[in-house]
């Protein structure tokens, strides 16, 4: 495979004008990606029809699977299914966060001399009724591979080997902790100081740390 294929996994639960936007986002990347394999579940209704209509360069690919599943399958499905399309390149992107033009081409570029990264820092925007916060650089502890996980990238062989340990893992709760504890051990993996191209979200319905996400505003 000399030719780069970038392929993006997104799953989405819950929030089609999230998902939408998330898509737009990756449509408007300095190097946009190839494939963004959608991957909806949790719910009978597809809402496939938040993106159908734009008419963008990557791919959408959509997977709906209607009943809830464990975490850990959120990620293996779209992960599956990029690595048949013959994807080179991999992007874990979450549908809340929000991705700065540059997010793809500087993970590409990490991606030259490591298996995978994950960028420790990143502005974080936080939203709840009518408050709203936004600090612009801070270090992300809430993640077990040691940044923000929406920020992860790697290449087809770090895909493989998480696939798999994905597959059969019945240890780590959180997909994030097999990435961390059971993948990045076997590869040669960045977490970057340099690279800030993400804007994590913090609001009603996500998952984040109380206490981190206090503190990162005192």
């Amino acid at each position: 495979m000399n030719e780069q294929r970038v392929g993006v996994l997104l799953p989405t639960f819950n929030r089609p004008d999230l998902l939408r936007a998330c898509v737009l986002q990756l449509a408007a990347q300095s190097r946009p990606p190839d494939l963004i394999c959608v991957h909806q579940n949790g719910h009978p209704d597809s809402y496939v029809w938040s993106v159908t209509d734009l008419r963008i360069a990557p791919r959408i690919d959509w997977i709906h699977t209607p009943g809830e599943l464990p975490q850990h399958q959120w990620y293996a499905i779209p992960l599956r299914h990029l690595l048949q399309q013959g994807c080179t390149h991999f992007f874990w992107t979450d549908h809340d966060d929000l991705y700065l033009t540059t997010h793809i081409e500087a993970g590409l570029a990490e991606l030259r001399e490591h298996d995978f990264s994950v960028a420790r820092h990143c502005a974080l925007l936080f939203t709840k009724a009518s408050d709203w916060r936004y600090n612009k650089d801070v270090a992300f502890t809430s993640h077990a591979p040691g940044g923000m996980s929406s920020t992860m990238c790697f290449n087809r062989a770090f895909a493989t080997e998480l696939l798999d340990d994905l597959v059969k893992d019945s240890q780590h709760h959180y997909s994030d902790n097999v990435v961390a504890h059971v993948t990045m051990p076997k590869f040669r993996c960045l977490v970057s100081d340099t690279r800030r191209t993400t804007v994590y979200h913090s609001h009603e319905g996500s998952v984040t740390s109380k206490g981190w996400l206090e503190a990162a505003f005192r």
